[in-house]
């Protein structure tokens, strides 16, 4: 007997996005090292990179929805600033509420709002990109090719207001991005990195994670290019689906590629 296989609606890919989204924050734990931190407890994921920054590498998700806010914050609060540290924590409309008690508990608390993002989704594989002359794309398999990944994003991402060297302190276990299920592109001019993208796959379905460029290759469609090539590479290892959270930069891109939004992400931070 062949049992016909489970359809995804929205709901259905919105809990398997949101699901990947999460797992992409456990990596970010495991990626430091010894320097990483990570519970669940009481309904909530905590995680400490390896850098003190308060956005992206210290993180709290409530996991239950059933979770008091407070409580939530009540224990985030206190783990991270056992640390001395700050820390975000993201929300999610995934399930159609947009968790405004969570929003409003975090807002009551004095936690700032930083960014508000698109969670889009692409269904089927894209059209191949082509790669401009003299830039070659390659799928990282060694140390060298995780620090050309780091390198790239450490410079990209402080265009976005992320300080030097955060991404450099949060992997410290670079033998990890090496995993089968973390697979990596970097577009390179003989030896210089120019670009990259990263998809981490989970729950059956692909997140398109760390896209950037450095500034001076920007207006050549690397970023496209590099992002399209993951977005394809996780559907040849057998993604239902890719997922993937715009910065203001990106979206533009994605939609035009082909990606669409689902819901969205906001960030709340608290500062120290």
């Amino acid at each position: 007997m062949t049992i016909p296989p489970r359809s995804l609606d929205a709901p259905a890919v919105a809990a398997l996005c949101d699901a990947n989204y999460t797992e992409s924050a456990r990596e970010l734990a495991r990626w430091s090292g010894a320097e990483g931190e990570l519970i669940e407890r009481d309904g909530a994921l905590l995680l400490a990179a390896g850098s003190d920054f308060p956005v992206s590498s210290n993180v709290a998700i409530r996991l239950d929805p059933a979770a008091d806010a407070d409580a939530v914050l009540d224990l985030a609060d206190a783990w991270f600033g056992e640390r001395g540290r700050g820390y975000s924590i993201t929300t999610t409309s995934s399930d159609g509420s947009g968790e405004p008690d969570l929003v409003a508990a975090a807002e009551a608390r004095g936690l700032l709002r930083v960014m508000d993002s698109p969670a889009m989704v692409c269904d089927a594989r894209l059209p191949d990109g082509t790669a401009p002359d003299g830039v070659e794309l390659r799928v990282i398999d060694d140390a060298q090719g995780v620090a050309d990944f780091v390198a790239v994003n450490d410079a990209a991402y402080q265009s976005l207001g992320m300080p030097a060297g955060v991404i450099a302190a949060m992997i410290r276990a670079p033998h990890r991005l090496l995993a089968p299920h973390v697979q990596t592109v970097v577009a390179y001019q003989g030896a210089t990195p120019l670009a990259c993208a990263q998809v981490v796959l989970s729950h059956g379905v692909g997140g398109v994670y760390f896209v950037g460029t450095v500034e001076a290759a920007r207006g050549q469609g690397l970023a496209e290019l590099v992002t399209r090539t993951v977005t394809n590479r996780a559907f040849d290892l057998g993604a239902a689906l890719v997922t993937l959270q715009a910065s203001s930069m990106g979206e533009p891109i994605y939609r035009r590629m082909g990606y669409r939004e689902l819901y969205r992400y906001t960030t709340h931070t608290r500062f120290v």
